[in-house]
């Protein structure tokens, strides 16, 4: 996207145990480097079932990896993994990326922040979502029910927390200027315990019954947050 070189650091997020085994060839500094690695400038990769060998250079399968040329297969191996076998889609990608968002704005973003524009970040603050929260009703911040909720939403692992940030918001990542811009409400609804939590994504908005123990809270609410795609009888 902004023509900028792939390197080591960008395929260890994507291979982090490749990324290993080529680092570790680069720091091998003995003069027997072919019949330990045995390796060409060709690559394996399975398509479609079927194993095909892909030289990364020219002539590739024929050329040995010594050390005087480790550095160079190691940069043919990254630039095949993010240009070479991905060409035809990205830049079908690109074209159409180009045509929305194209233009001398994206002069001002380094990589990282686009990805962050376009996905949202992961940097979490689960305390702003508690802190930015609005009530409505008979709810407030010292409700019985409202302490329930927050101390069963603080016991919930990472991925609980996401999923629940997808139930309410539609999206299990958060805006690029971080969890203060999710305006959480929550409002009391009719209706016994037996009854879930209902979110309305477009409002980040949470229908939630009177629970009488955070125990019934949880349950209830891990219930729903598990089973938030589609329409279903509450």
């Amino acid at each position: 996207m902004f023509s900028r070189s792939a390197k080591m650091e960008d395929l260890r997020e994507l291979m982090p145990e490749i990324t290993n085994n080529l680092q570790g060839m680069l720091s091998y500094m003995d003069d027997d480097m072919e019949e330990t690695f045995g390796l060409t400038f060709e690559i394996t990769r399975s398509n479609f079932g079927e194993i095909e060998h892909v030289p990364l250079i020219p002539g590739g399968e024929n050329m040995h990896v010594n050390q005087e040329n480790k550095q160079e297969y190691v940069d043919a191996y990254i630039d095949f993994i993010f240009n070479q076998s991905v060409e035809n889609p990205f830049m079908a990608f690109y074209d159409g990326f180009h045509k929305v968002c194209g233009g001398r704005v994206m002069d001002l973003f380094h990589p990282q922040e686009l990805q962050a524009m376009v996905i949202g970040n992961e940097n979490y603050d689960w305390e702003m979502l508690e802190y930015g929260c609005e009530y409505k009703g008979e709810y407030c911040e010292n409700h019985p029910t409202m302490r329930y909720f927050w101390q069963a939403f603080s016991e919930l692992v990472l991925a609980e927390k996401k999923q629940f940030l997808m139930f309410l918001t539609g999206s299990d990542r958060i805006p690029i200027l971080g969890m203060k811009m999710i305006k959480m409400t929550i409002q009391p609804v009719r209706g016994g315990e037996e009854y879930l939590p209902v979110a309305h994504t477009c409002f980040n908005l949470l229908d939630l019954p009177r629970y009488k123990t955070k125990e019934k809270l949880r349950s209830k609410l891990l219930q729903a947050i598990e089973h938030n795609q589609g329409f279903a009888l509450v």
